[in-house]
């Protein structure tokens, strides 16, 4: 992601990330999609067990993700504002996101809401990538099951 010039806030940077975050997931666009991360990223997946490490290993799972779509849906990812802190080079970001399939009639066929926090890393050319990304649900306190909704 580009540079964040003089005049641009930590929270624009995150707001760009997140609106191409979204379109890029609603393409299904895996090279872009994964570019928006740093190569040694580590990303802690709801749906994986152990953290992954690297682009080259997310996009496998997101590979895995966009193929899950049926032919015909659409997939979409839509950030929520964040509460963003920002230090020199780094910029963390906190909130939550919604992920869902949507039928050719725009209906939903699943619907998830996500904790989300991104720790956002300045590369040496001067672009923002996602160095660390955490996703999670809450639990329901009674039944111990996620409660994705």
């Amino acid at each position: 992601m580009d540079g964040m010039s003089e005049n641009e806030s930590a929270s624009a940077v995150v707001a760009r990330l997140s609106v191409a975050y979204g379109e890029l997931a609603g393409a299904r666009d895996v090279a872009g999609f994964v570019a928006l991360y740093a190569p040694d990223a580590v990303i802690n997946d709801l749906f994986t067990s152990a953290p992954i490490v690297g682009r080259d290993v997310w996009r496998t799972q997101v590979q895995a993700w966009f193929d899950s779509i049926e032919d015909g849906d659409s997939n979409v990812a839509a950030v929520e504002p964040l509460t963003v802190l920002a230090a020199g080079d780094l910029i963390t970001a906190f909130g939550r996101v919604r992920y869902a399939a949507l039928a050719p009639d725009g209906s939903e066929k699943y619907a998830m809401w996500n904790r989300l926090t991104w720790a956002l890393r300045r590369a040496d050319d001067g672009g923002w990538h996602i160095a660390h990304e955490h996703t999670s649900v809450s639990l329901d306190e009674s039944t111990m099951t996620p409660v994705f909704e």
